[in-house]
């Protein structure tokens, strides 16, 4: 299950508007659905929770991945995780929730084989939401147990009427455009040629640097030499904090696409986050307040009483990212251009180097409350390195939908009823 939680925190959520975008009936949420997605759903299920304070709270997305499937997918699949999907949309404090079925099937066969998993999902909340079902096909859309054919055609309304409204209009004046596939909304950008061979090159030279300072460490007596390796890892962090600056500078004036970070130093990086150690200061670097744990555990040696300061430093911070009671958000400025920098390394450095930097993205998107973006992260982690624990951490955060400590704390995007609609005000969405 993948899950997105909305925010009000204009620009720390990476899905900002500046213009609050309102959804005044189920219609016009059923037309948001894709713009909250980022891509167009197909096959599978999504749950918009409407919370009883008139706030969109969460958007969920469950069932076989967009894979573009036509024959309607495996619907026990899709409905397995009904008390995880409840539990979700419950902990928002939801009165509502929006439930749309998307498959190419005729839309009898799809409301016959849905119709058990709704009214699963519909026990599963219990009386205190309510539960609208909807269809939705490649030409028509329809209400799931509307029988009144002037409201609902048996082949459904015209799918045109969602695509072309006006809140797709709205949703495009405020920045937020829809791909045709999930597969394109989420793709890394590959470096050039010229610039992945010279990281390449870059990253085989830190390679062998990185072996020589474990060698020295190993050999020399306790206590009696420098700590090479130590000293390796400091240097390597230092990387990256110059990147993430360097890229934080240069999204302030240009788009992503024409950010050009220095190949040599990428290729350094993609080596240096194979590094525990290195990497855990880079997960802490984007903390706010954490800058000094991420130092300290960057150039920690083994120093016990070291060890034990840089172990508390480290879990006051990531309880600043999973504690409710005292979790913030990423900086969204830090996490842009962070984002940058580990996307960069995935389109330039050799596929032996990118589970680190692809299980990042996904904490990333973790954090900033986009599931199902985090979720394709540490998929693609695992498939470079099925053993990465910090893919699998991510990965079982997100199959018990447990969000990030500050939308926890919050609760989403603001709604307004009036005559029994449902308006939805959404000046950001996460």
């Amino acid at each position: 299950m993948d899950a997105a939680y909305a925010t009000d925190r204009a620009g720390e959520s990476g899905l900002a508007f500046d213009t609050p975008v309102v959804l005044r009936s189920s219609r016009d949420l059923l037309a948001a659905v894709p713009y909250l997605l980022g891509f167009r759903p197909r096959e599978c299920v999504v749950v918009v929770a409407v919370t009883g304070e008139g706030r969109v709270g969460l958007v969920v997305r469950t069932g076989p991945a967009d894979r573009g499937e036509a024959s309607g997918g495996d619907v026990a699949e899709r409905w397995d995780r009904t008390d995880v999907v409840a539990r979700a949309v419950a902990g928002v404090g939801a009165r509502l929730a929006l439930v749309v079925l998307y498959t190419a099937s005729p839309p009898d066969q799809a409301r016959a084989r849905e119709a058990a998993g709704v009214a699963a999902l519909a026990e599963s909340l219990g009386p205190a939401v309510d539960v609208e079902a909807w269809l939705v096909g490649p030409d028509g859309y329809r209400g799931l147990d509307c029988v009144d054919p002037a409201c609902c055609p048996a082949r459904g309304r015209p799918v045109s009427e969602l695509e072309h409204g006006a809140v797709g209009a709205a949703f495009v004046v405020a920045g937020r455009a829809v791909a045709d596939t999930e597969q394109e909304a989420h793709r890394v950008r590959a470096l050039p040629a010229s610039v992945r061979d010279r990281v390449a090159k870059a990253a085989g030279r830190a390679a062998r640097a990185r072996e020589a300072a474990g060698d020295t460490t190993r050999a020399a007596p306790r206590g009696t030499a420098r700590d090479e390796l130590g000293h390796w890892r400091a240097e390597a962090y230092g990387v990256w904090c110059d990147l993430v600056r360097q890229a934080a500078a240069e999204l302030r004036t240009c788009p992503d696409g024409d950010v050009e970070l220095p190949a040599a130093r990428l290729g350094r990086l993609a080596v240096a986050l194979a590094d525990v150690r290195v990497r855990d200061a880079v997960l802490l670097s984007l903390v706010p307040g954490a800058r000094e744990a991420a130092d300290r555990t960057a150039g920690a040696g083994g120093d016990a009483a070291v060890t034990r300061d840089v172990e508390a430093a480290t879990a006051r911070a990531i309880a600043r990212v999973v504690d409710p009671r005292v979790g913030v958000p990423p900086d969204g400025a830090t996490a842009d251009a962070a984002r940058l920098v580990l996307e960069q390394l995935v389109g330039g450095a050799p596929r032996r180097w990118h589970a680190p930097p692809l299980a990042l993205l996904g904490f990333l998107a973790w954090w900033r409350g986009d599931g199902w973006l985090a979720a394709r992260r540490v998929r693609e982690s695992a498939r470079q390195d099925r053993s990465y624990r910090l893919a699998a951490l991510v990965a079982g955060v997100l199959e018990a939908a447990v969000p990030p400590g500050w939308v926890s704390a919050a609760r989403g995007p603001a709604v307004e009823g009036a005559s029994g609609a449902v308006g939805v005000t959404w000046p950001t969405v996460g």
